[in-house]
């Protein structure tokens, strides 16, 4: 990989850490740029196994789009659990506080939860209230699973082997997106990318996986959708010659960078990749508007949201629910393996139940192969389930390539990422 030409602007200063939430805000766009101090964690000891497992839900009850499935997904997971038996031969206790839309409503809500003495934490859904609470959580040695928390900033959280998510990082996004580019064939590719530290770290990323091919960077421009001048940023960018336009970005500046883009000749362009965050319903809408040369170029990345069995549909439906139900179900079996409701203990387990041992595919399935001796490989309604031992993150993920058209052989099929 040859980067021929890279373009920075000045940064504001006085950030420690900034970051776009790879989440949807209520109303479908991405949570604007948020400053997060970095924090060094100090873990009390995890509190003794008492017998009775009890889970904490830290999800937006109010928002539709990822909040109300993904509670959803968790009800039907305790639910499933307790009939089959419960965990340690008890029902599974949970306590539901709402995350909110701030750090300020989640770190409350947090406070809630531990005051219940609960083991493990479902959520937060928000990167950047995972950045900003997870420390309350952590120090008191409770175990944490996100279902949707994506940010890069996280894989190297000091998280003391108790932090997990059933999404994977956008550092596997950035090879998934690098991943389509090679599919087309080019040998040139300009990336484009919000002008902060969530958006400069995943363009690095996506830089960095283009090493050892053939195919040269030719600029990697930072831009920020209140600038003015967005039409001449484009304008350099395809003065650049490329033959694919990669734009890392919320769902409002990408599509603000696409409209800017849809004013010039794009004649040139085989591809324009997008991340995962333009898939949202306003930026869809506003996609929706361009004209049908451009609209015919775009095609989207992202983690995959829901199971795509057919034949098997997972209920309850909606975005990342598989994801939410998926963190329930670890948690209740690493509890079940480890003969303990403890945090630590569970912690230790979460990734050995997910892979090399024998496919189980429900709670109920995965326990009658424990009481048996077998070690277990749980494979949820996500179809991926295999958590790093060391990051807590998957190891391998689906993704979902999205388009903006009709297209006759119907949309892309998911594919999947190893690490």
């Amino acid at each position: 990989m040859v980067v021929t030409h890279i373009r920075r602007r000045a940064i504001h200063g006085g950030l420690a850490l900034a970051l776009i939430l790879a989440a949807c805000s209520s109303d479908g766009e991405a949570t604007p740029e948020t400053t997060i101090e970095t924090t060094t964690t100090t873990i009390d000891p995890s509190p003794p196994s008492d017998g009775q497992l009890s889970i904490g839900v830290l999800l937006p009850a109010t928002e539709t789009l990822i909040g109300e499935p993904t509670i959803a997904a968790v009800e039907t997971a305790i639910e499933q659990i307790n009939v089959a038996g419960g965990v340690l031969g008890r029902p599974v206790l949970t306590v539901l506080a709402d995350e909110g839309s701030s750090a300020a409503v989640a770190s409350d809500s947090i406070q809630t939860l531990l005051a219940q003495n609960v083991d493990a934490i479902v959520g937060p859904a928000s990167s950047i209230i995972a950045l900003d609470t997870l420390d309350e959580i952590i120090s008191t040695g409770t175990v944490v699973c996100s279902p949707t928390a994506s940010a890069q900033a996280l894989d190297e959280y000091p998280d003391n082997g108790l932090f997990f998510r059933t999404i994977p990082s956008d550092s596997l996004q950035a090879k998934a997106i690098v991943e389509m580019v090679a599919l087309t064939g080019t040998t040139r590719v300009s990336i484009v990318y919000a002008d902060d530290a969530y958006g400069q770290a995943f363009s690095q990323s996506v830089a960095d996986n283009f090493v050892g091919r053939p195919i040269s960077v030719r600029d990697m421009v930072p831009f920020r959708g209140a600038d003015d001048d967005i039409a001449d940023v484009a304008a350099d960018l395809l003065d650049s010659e490329p033959q694919v336009v990669i734009i890392l970005a919320d769902g409002s500046d990408g599509a603000q960078f696409l409209e800017a883009l849809d004013q010039l000749d794009t004649s040139g362009l085989k591809r324009v990749i997008v991340n995962g965050a333009m898939r949202t319903p306003n930026s869809t809408q506003r996609i929706e508007t361009l004209n049908p040369e451009l609209r015919e170029l775009i095609l989207g990345v992202a983690p995959q949201a829901e199971a795509e069995d057919e034949e098997q549909p997972f209920d309850p439906p909606g975005a990342f629910a598989t994801n939410a139900f998926d963190c329930v179900n670890l948690i209740a079996l690493a509890a079940t393996q480890s003969n303990s409701d403890a945090p630590r203990d569970i912690a230790d387990q979460m990734a050995s139940v997910s892979t090399g041992g024998s496919l189980c595919r429900t709670f109920e399935s995965c326990t009658e192969a424990l009481s048996t001796g077998l070690q277990i490989n749980y494979d949820g309604p996500s179809d991926v389930t295999e958590l790093n031992a060391q990051s807590g993150d998957p190891e391998r993920a689906m993704f979902d390539p999205f388009v903006f058209v009709e297209l006759p052989d119907g949309p892309p099929k998911p594919f999947p990422v190893d690490a």
